[in-house]
């Protein structure tokens, strides 16, 4: 996650160039790269950022490793030009069904009779040793809550007195062929050019955007971009839901050109230019309108369409309630099994590009939660917000839905290595105390 700057007279701020921390985005429809200086309360402060087209990347998953690598090249030849500065290590995200998730349950007994470090390491690998899909290995373990003896929902357990440490956590896992085939794209941009980290997309979302207080109430990031959607649910602050789907706004492009019968590029200019998430938002106006489209044919000619911004509305409405539901189907699902409800006091926060379609919101607000009715049979609406990274300087650019993931692998990498730093120290002093703890036991023995 660390980086070097090449040494121009063009960089001034060289104390800061060694905590650098690279992210790479590689969403299915852009590519994006930030390079930032993070402090310890997660404050991201962008010192280059540059996005382009991607290629090679279907929902999520590397089609076509050449293609992705070249989109990859081009854009990484021009953030080092741009910026001056050398990639060498850095890390990504990955997003889609590649993801899978589960709660599990730890222990270890305390020897000492005071929690350590070391023995707070041993109850999380405790709960670590499940078996997982063939194919699949862990990259994230996110501690929900510690228990000792008699005392539950304990979020620092260390120095305390007990004589059994108990663990929750929250385990996610990828498919690792889908993650090497992501690395591979990496590792052709340069030999020196190394991934030190992989992210679960919406687990870097959240942490751009979301707050303590959110998480403490309860909360559920969605964030949907071209070709994925990942999810992230909150509840006492306690991560305990995370999943990918398949699918995103790029099915909405593919229903617009179906429907009309244009070209896919075009459906997309459509869909950014005119689209509404509901009719029912439309002024009427607008729900008049008729839009002229010059295609070409391929032979030289062009043809022109027209296109009813209502039924362009229409079709995006229609898709964007079947992935609704396909979001609630599945928290309600996972709720049942779980045998757990949640109040999602602060609703849902939407992140991602087709977070930016106008009204969103408002139809995300009628239709993302499953039987949410008043007693005379409407729908109650719940919560929902569109949610921007937040605590960010040095850059306006990422300050939209659809840079979340990107500044929150940076927030989320640079948490990570403050979390390596201190459990290095934490087991440097616990050498110490073990060598101090045997010399006083030998004394107490000899004298």
């Amino acid at each position: 996650m660390l980086m070097s700057i090449k040494k121009t007279q063009n960089v001034s701020s060289k104390k800061d160039n060694s905590n650098l921390i690279v992210a790479i985005d590689m969403g299915t429809s852009r590519l994006r790269i930030l390079a930032a200086n993070v402090s310890a309360e997660g404050h991201v402060n962008v010192i280059g950022f540059l996005e382009g087209p991607s290629a090679g990347i279907s929902n999520g998953a590397v089609s076509d490793l050449s293609l992705l690598s070249n989109a990859l090249t081009t854009l990484v030849q021009n953030f080092e030009t741009e910026f001056n500065i050398n990639l060498e290590r850095l890390v990504i995200g990955i997003a889609g069904r590649h993801i899978e998730s589960r709660n599990e349950h730890g222990t270890t007994t305390v020897l000492s009779r005071t929690v350590t470090a070391l023995d707070r390491d041993k109850a999380i690998e405790s709960a670590k040793s499940v078996r997982l899909t063939e194919g699949s290995h862990i990259i994230h373990v996110i501690p929900q809550n510690y228990e000792i003896d008699s005392s539950t929902d304990i979020s620092n357990p260390i120095g305390l007195y007990a004589m059994r440490l108990d663990v929750r956590v929250h385990l996610i896992s990828c498919n690792r062929d889908q993650e090497n085939n992501f690395r591979s794209s990496i590792d052709r941009l340069s030999p020196n050019c190394k991934v030190d980290s992989v992210i679960y997309n919406g687990l870097a979302a959240s942490h751009a955007v979301l707050t303590e207080s959110e998480k403490e109430i309860g909360v559920c990031l969605v964030d949907i971009g071209a070709g994925t959607i990942n999810v992230a649910v909150y509840d006492n602050k306690q991560l305990i839901i995370t999943f990918g789907i398949n699918r995103g706004g790029d099915a909405i492009t593919r229903a617009i050109a179906s429907f009309y019968g244009i070209p896919l590029n075009i459906a997309e200019q459509l869909k950014i230019a005119y689209g509404t998430a509901h009719t029912d938002l439309l002024t009427e106006e607008e729900r008049n309108m008729q839009v002229s489209v010059p295609v070409n044919t391929g032979d030289g000619t062009q043809e022109t369409y027209t296109i009813s911004v209502l039924q362009l509305a229409s079709t995006i409405s229609y898709v964007l309630l079947d992935l609704m539901r396909s979001i609630s189907d599945r928290i309600e699902h996972i709720s049942r099994e779980m045998n757990k409800g949640f109040l999602l006091g602060a609703g849902f926060v939407l992140t991602g590009g087709v977070a930016q379609t106008r009204g969103i919101d408002i139809v995300a607000s009628h239709y993302l939660v499953p039987n949410n009715y008043k007693n005379d049979g409407t729908i109650r609406p719940v919560k929902v917000k569109i949610g921007v990274p937040r605590s960010t300087s040095g850059s306006d650019m990422v300050n939209t839905p659809d840079k979340a993931v990107i500044v929150g692998l940076a927030r989320f990498a640079n948490q990570e290595y403050c979390q390596e730093k201190e459990s290095l120290i934490g087991d440097d002093s616990n050498k110490v105390k073990s060598v101090v703890r045997k010399i006083k036991d030998w004394f107490s023995k000899e004298f």
